[in-house]
């Protein structure tokens, strides 16, 4: 990639100890925009819900490590081109 996309990958704070984490290439009001709320752990980290494709949680223990693991959940969640393949599938049992 010819690009850092840690680049598009926004931090705004929401309070002293929360964040939304949001990508700078989607409109503020395109749905792609908000990707995970990010909130400091008690006990030091960083305790990350996703948003954007693929909810779960998470915990990351610095702030590098949290924007690594965005980067691998928006290129899970990109786009595929190739194309689907077929679903293996058995005849209805009333045909046999």
């Amino acid at each position: 990639m010819s690009e850092d996309p840690r680049g598009r990958l926004i931090l705004e704070p929401l309070s002293a100890s929360a964040w939304r984490l949001c990508d700078a290439t989607a409109a503020a009001s395109d749905a792609a925009h908000l990707i995970a709320y990010v909130e400091a752990a008690d006990d030091g980290g960083y305790d990350v819900t996703w948003v954007f494709c693929g909810r779960g949680t998470g915990w990351y223990p610095t702030v590098d490590e949290l924007l690594r693991g965005a980067i691998r959940h928006l290129a899970a969640a990109a786009p595929r081109r190739a194309k689907p393949k077929p679903i293996a599938h058995r005849p209805p049992l009333a045909a046999l």
